[in-house]
């Protein structure tokens, strides 16, 4: 048994998705494979398209053998913790031999060069970095320069320019700092941007497949070209019986509603609110009328709409620094959650249960979690999923408690 471990979000699952899971078990010779899996809130600070059950079930439709849910306070995060949460989950399960990542590059000896000078930070980067921080550049446009500056006869900081590329370099980090012995590989990411919009061949990026689906619910068909078999029945039979898709102004009034109610000294103790942002988003919550308005009443070159996006999604689910710190300084993810699993994926979770240093938790309501810190880290993704489903226009779907009667899909 050769294990692989791939990150994702799935939202949805496409042929770009299935090109890299075929590529990178014959790059890696893997027989098995995990997906570490973002639930319900994604790292961009977005809703996911359709529900972290849903999208687990499109991951095994199209052959990954077991889906693990990567706890919100990583999935909604900054690439570093995005990748250090889903790596440590790996690590901590024992049983994953390699991972592969999409990069643009494609080189992975460039990737962990740049990395390990994120680590070691020797001086003159540091110096480089401190300086175009001084200049109001947000943190990864002047980490890109301190790179470019650092490597000066060298085209190295380009790859920092590229999304896929800054993920990969955080997941070679998180595994130095872990000194993981998984193996990392990286492929190339072919055909479509991450952030493209157009969908003009058979590959395409999963932004274009949600812009098509917002503006073009009832005429989803266009997208079998895109998009695997079974994940287009599972995404089509989804849309019909209203679970989705879910968007950002869904959940725009709970957000100014929040925002609003919240004193600024509890705005302050959310997750990545510093240096005044807390009295910049009180006052522009009363002046926005939507989230449109909110994110240009409130972003800046240190505060990107991404980064934005994260801290109302934070504020949503009262993620505080306390609560982020304490989890990071202990293990990181603390328990290993299972959406859904294939007949090889039971193999997996057999050999888990001897492996894993964190709780294997497939049915909640029958596991307790002795740890209060691994039980917060959960009601966090039980507090996630009850938000998630305040956001359907569908009343059947905004009950509470899912996470607690929702088994984990096997095929």
């Amino acid at each position: 048994m050769k294990v692989l471990g791939l990150i994702t979000e799935y939202n949805p699952f496409h042929n770009g998705h299935k090109y890299h899971l075929l590529s990178s078990k014959k790059k890696t010779n893997s027989t098995h494979t995990i997906a570490i899996m973002s639930g319900n809130f994604l790292q961009r600070g977005e809703p996911a398209l359709l529900n972290k059950w849903i999208r687990s079930k499109m991951a095994v439709a199209e052959g990954i053998d077991l889906v693990i849910e990567l706890p919100v306070i990583y999935a909604c995060n900054s690439a570093e913790f995005f990748a250090c949460g889903a790596i440590s989950l790996l690590e901590n399960i024992g049983i994953v031999d390699c991972i592969c990542f999409g990069s643009e590059s494609a080189n992975i000896d460039n990737l962990q060069k740049i990395a390990k000078i994120f680590i070691e930070e020797p001086t003159s980067y540091k110096n480089h970095l401190k300086d175009f921080l001084s200049q109001g550049m947000s943190f990864p446009k002047a980490r890109q320069k301190a790179i470019e500056n650092y490597f000066k006869n060298s085209n190295l900081h380009q790859d920092l320019l590229m999304p896929n590329n800054i993920l990969a370099i955080e997941y070679i980090k998180s595994l130095i700092k872990l000194n993981s012995s998984i193996t990392p590989y990286t492929i190339s990411r072919i055909k479509a941007d991450y952030h493209s919009k157009n969908i003009e061949e058979d590959i395409c990026s999963a932004t274009a497949i949600r812009e098509y689906i917002f503006h073009h619910k009832d005429c989803i068909d266009y997208l079998k070209r895109v998009m695997p078999q079974k994940s287009f029945s599972i995404l089509n039979d989804s849309i019909k019986n209203q679970h989705g898709p879910m968007e950002y102004t869904n959940f725009e009034d709970l957000i100014l509603y929040k925002l609003r109610t919240t004193p600024v000294d509890e705005l302050i103790q959310i997750t990545d609110v510093v240096e005044g942002l807390e009295n910049k988003l009180k006052s522009a919550s009363n002046s926005a009328y939507n989230i449109d308005t909110l994110i240009s009443l409130s972003k800046s070159k240190r505060y990107t709409q991404t980064r934005l996006q994260r801290i109302f999604i934070h504020t949503l689910l009262k993620i505080t620094k306390e609560d982020f710190l304490s989890f990071h300084k202990n293990s990181k993810a603390q328990y290993a959650r299972i959406l859904a699993f294939s007949k090889a994926g039971t193999e997996l979770l057999k050999k888990m249960k001897k492996t894993s240093k964190i709780p294997v938790l497939t049915n909640i309501n029958k596991q307790t979690l002795e740890n209060p810190l691994s039980q917060k880290m959960l009601d966090f993704d039980i507090l996630a999923t009850d938000i998630y489903a305040l956001g359907h226009k569908n009343i059947s779907y905004k009950k509470a408690g899912q996470d607690y009667y929702q088994t984990p899909f096997i095929k």
